[in-house]
């Protein structure tokens, strides 16, 4: 009596890698959003690390004797005593101060500051240890109620002034631009609304107290106005004021 054996083939069936496939593709559906938040959430925590860090250098600078009690921002008087302009950028007054700036070479030369200045979720990323800081590398924006002159509404925050600093942002999330802080709502949805994608739809925002906070809203449906008045109330209030009083300087002329 014979006794045949039929032999398998090595391997998987066609139905076999089509079980394990949607298997995969399952599991990867379920843990991407978690890792993508995790990745999202180390971002905002480094961000937060980044501003904090800043504020405790803007605090240090402040109480020097030559910086008068000020933060400097985008936009603010320069000062003549250096090669470069610094009112072009708040970074420019406030890096020379930390360890690991490297000053420039020259008028034309770019100031390399300290990778602090740029939030891990700001692209194009930046992996040296220092950086040429310009408005495409450095991811924070400075703000300011121009209360120190009148005549400038870019002016630097005075913080030994009489007002409440918790309420007053001094740098936040944003796309910079020269000689130029946050000072009203056009502003502040020109440079500081598209950092919104950077990390889970959240602003981090150091205020002139040294706070830091983070704000979250969604890109799509973010009404610009409320955020800005939620971040900073004292800014936009007196924005608000100037709007009006110029708009009825503007009525009255079409009067005339």
């Amino acid at each position: 009596m014979k006794i045949s054996f039929t032999r398998r083939a090595v391997g998987f069936t066609l139905i076999e890698l089509i079980v394990v496939i949607a298997i995969l593709g399952a599991l990867a559906g379920i843990s991407a959003p978690f890792i993508i938040s995790q990745m999202n959430a180390a971002d905002v925590t480094a961000c937060r690390s980044n501003l904090s860090q800043l504020g405790m250098v803007g605090e240090k600078y402040s109480r020097d004797m030559s910086h008068s009690h000020l933060l400097p921002t985008s936009g603010m008087d320069d000062d003549e005593d250096t090669d470069y302009n610094e009112s072009e950028g708040w970074w420019l007054s406030i890096a020379p101060e930390m360890d690991g700036t490297v000053l420039p070479q020259g008028k034309n030369g770019k100031m390399k500051v300290p990778s602090l200045f740029h939030c891990p979720g700001h692209q194009p990323e930046i992996k040296d240890d220092t950086f040429p800081a310009d408005v495409k590398t450095i991811s924070y924006v400075s703000w300011t109620d121009g209360s120190e002159d009148s005549d400038n509404p870019n002016s630097c925050i005075r913080t030994s002034a009489k007002q409440n600093l918790d309420t007053l942002p001094w740098l936040s999330d944003g796309n910079p631009v020269k000689g130029q802080s946050v000072t009203d709502l056009k502003s502040f949805t020109k440079q500081v609304m598209p950092a919104l994608q950077r990390h889970q739809d959240t602003l981090i925002v150091l205020y002139a107290s040294g706070m830091v906070k983070a704000y979250e809203a969604d890109p799509e449906t973010a009404n610009a106005e409320q955020l800005f008045k939620r971040i900073a109330p004292s800014i936009a209030k007196k924005a608000k004021k100037a709007k009006d009083v110029q708009d009825d300087e503007d009525e009255e002329e079409d009067e005339e």
